[in-house]
């Protein structure tokens, strides 16, 4: 019975990470250190079962070979801890505050979802797509909360929004579609 456990845990990775390479050209995978999620008791055995490695191991060779790129974000990128919006970074977030809430501009959003926004504009940064590198006028979300000076994922500073906004794709957590976090 383990042995059709282990083969449908293994179809299903493989299904997972070769959609996600076909559909994306970048994807960023975020480094992580297992071994300190895994002292948790309540979420060892969900941790252990996922097998994140090999999900980064497989998206780097398939969108490699789906002329892609996957990108590695250090593990002491702080993509949770970072606001989305305004770059102001919490000293202490715990792992049962699954809503991110900034103290200094407001925005209220889940916690996944700041964190994904900010690795997509640290691809970008290291894509050389960065609004910062190219002094291009406008915010980490345009469209979304604006009014001061913003600092991008990559630390560069950004002036307030008044770029067009760009379609994101459905599913995407791109840093050009308008926020609207607390819907």
């Amino acid at each position: 019975m383990s042995a059709r456990v282990a083969a449908v845990r293994a179809n299903a990775l493989h299904t997972f990470t070769a959609r996600v390479a076909r559909d994306h050209a970048v994807v960023v995978v975020e480094g992580l250190k297992t071994a300190n999620l895994m002292r948790n008791r309540a979420l060892a055995q969900a941790i252990g079962d996922q097998g994140w490695a090999e999900l980064a191991r497989q998206l780097k060779y398939k969108t490699v070979r789906h002329g892609g790129r996957s990108l590695p974000a250090d593990r002491w990128f702080a993509s949770s801890k970072t606001c989305s919006a305004c770059g102001v970074a919490k000293s202490k977030l715990t792992l049962a505050e699954r809503t991110y809430r900034c103290g200094a501009c407001g925005l209220v959003c889940d916690r996944d979802v700041n964190a994904a926004a900010n690795l997509a504009a640290w691809g970008e940064h290291e894509l050389g797509l960065c609004p910062c590198l190219d002094a291009q006028v406008g915010d980490r979300h345009p469209g979304g909360p604006s009014g001061i000076a913003r600092s991008h994922a990559c630390g560069g500073r950004v002036s307030v929004a008044t770029s067009q906004v760009t379609v994101v794709p459905p599913g995407e957590a791109g840093t050009s579609r308008p926020r609207n976090c607390g819907a």
